[in-house]
């Protein structure tokens, strides 16, 4: 009876009743055991989930709805496959592509993070990598962490169909490995070496990841890290 008043609650057009069903789907998941969530239906739950991220209503409306899938995907297993099947994704990355509301986007990013761990190739085929690198300067340090250990996951299963999806970013991802940040530079190598990976047999593909700057700027890294273990009381 509870989920079925919350389903109600998200179909209706009343805001206040969505923000309330939402709040509570949010806290029932959050604290989830296997008899709480008794009675709840994904497939009712997501395309209702899908509509309202897609609504460019209300930012608490979107962001509660991005949290609730994200929700759905740690209480839930095997909750992803659904997440797919029911479009979650395009929604997220759109949220991503026009920053209308920060923190509805640091959501939509989180959220992806955890899809892109199992179905990483549906993610960059809806255009998750641009989507990710389009503003990611523009979100705390531990978001853009986020962001680049999603970009990661998306190089583990790049075939040569799906190498259009990831050149346009090829410039950005080269110039990331000379970040500030230690982690980001680490999950940046990461995605480098998976794509490399991935390509081997396809030289014009391998050619076309090294013409953006990655071969000077990998060195320029390494030179940096020598530098700084030669130094006096280094390693």
């Amino acid at each position: 009876g509870r989920f079925k008043g919350m389903l109600e609650g998200l179909r209706g057009d009343d805001l206040a009743k969505q923000i309330e069903s939402l709040n509570e789907l949010c806290e029932t998941l959050c604290m989830a055991t296997e008899e709480s969530l008794v009675g709840l239906s994904v497939e009712a739950l997501l395309p209702l989930l899908v509509t309202l991220v897609s609504s460019d209503s209300c930012a608490e409306v979107m962001l509660l709805a991005c949290r609730a899938i994200a929700y759905i995907l740690e209480s839930i297993p095997g909750s992803s496959a659904a997440v797919v099947q029911f479009g979650c994704i395009p929604p997220l990355c759109d949220k991503l592509m026009a920053i209308s509301y920060i923190d509805v986007a640091e959501q939509a990013l989180m959220t992806l993070f955890k899809i892109s761990q199992d179905h990483a190739v549906q993610v960059l085929r809806a255009g998750g990598m641009t989507a990710v690198l389009a503003y990611l300067d523009f979100f705390p340090i531990s978001v853009q962490r986020t962001g680049m250990a999603t970009v990661a996951n998306l190089c583990k299963r790049v075939s040569a169909d799906s190498m259009h999806l990831v050149r346009e970013s090829i410039p950005q991802l080269s110039a990331l490995l000379l970040s500030s940040d230690q982690k980001i530079v680490e999950h940046v190598c990461t995605a480098f070496c998976r794509l490399a990976a991935d390509i081997q047999a396809h030289t014009a593909h391998l050619e076309s990841i090294a013409a953006h700057g990655l071969i000077p700027n990998a060195w320029r890294l390494l030179s940096q890290s020598f530098s700084s273990s030669g130094a006096p009381g280094g390693g």
